[in-house]
């Protein structure tokens, strides 16, 4: 039933995207996913911006049809949409609507779970940017949130608090296993141990950096090639 309420909302919307400059927090709405609110107001606003981009864009959602406008919210993980009076609902995290892609961006996002180098499980969205067999490179865009620094004497200024962005984190999928990409050739080389010295070979020859997104997709190409 909630999947069905959810697409009548999502269709709705569709038709609605003159609205999208008109949209305004609602406090009321449980049906297709939470109401969105936003918690600072003009005086308090925080600098910077907690998404890639704040306007809506066109995208496609799992299992719905047509188009969608949405804007992805990166400090807190969720995708925001218009609804069809204008409403702004943030998206519930369910399998059904686990694939989002913005054609206009060049962006696929994956609901998915994954473990960082600390083993800590999560579930959200990352960035499918290579897949090839059963491996996949995915990208987490991440947002850093800095609190406000009060003037301690009158000689200092007052910080606001702001939205910065921080460094894209990198994660491996192989099969159906998401974790965060080694961080170099030994690391990659304990997850493959039965292609080592093709590995070390093929690193050292195409001068692979760990910190390079086109390295990183020539190693997926490479380790999923037979």
């Amino acid at each position: 039933m909630k999947k069905i309420v959810f697409l009548t909302l999502l269709i709705s919307s569709i038709a609605s995207s003159q609205n999208i400059g008109n949209a305004k927090d609602q406090t009321s709405v449980h049906m297709a996913g939470g109401s969105y609110r936003n918690p600072y107001t003009i005086k308090n606003k925080p600098k910077g911006s907690p998404y890639f981009q704040e306007a809506f864009a066109a995208a496609n959602v799992a299992s719905t049809p047509g188009k969608v406008f949405m804007r992805y919210n990166i400090f807190n993980d969720e995708f925001e949409f218009i609804a069809s009076k204008g409403d702004t609902l943030v998206l519930d995290k369910i399998e059904d609507f686990s694939n989002i892609t913005f054609p206009g961006l060049g962006k696929n996002y994956k609901l998915t779970s994954y473990t960082d180098r600390k083993n800590k499980l999560a579930y959200g969205y990352l960035i499918e940017v290579f897949k090839k067999g059963d491996l996949a490179l995915y990208k987490k865009e991440n947002i850093n949130f800095v609190e406000e620094k009060p003037a301690k004497t009158s000689l200092e200024v007052t910080m606001p608090a702001r939205f910065s962005k921080g460094e894209d984190t990198f994660y491996l999928q192989n099969k159906n296993l998401v974790t965060e990409f080694p961080d170099g050739k030994k690391a990659l080389a304990k997850l493959f141990p039965e292609k080592k010295a093709n590995i070390e070979n093929f690193l050292k020859e195409n001068k692979i950096s760990f910190d390079s997104e086109a390295d990183l997709i020539k190693i997926i190409d490479f380790l999923a090639t037979p």
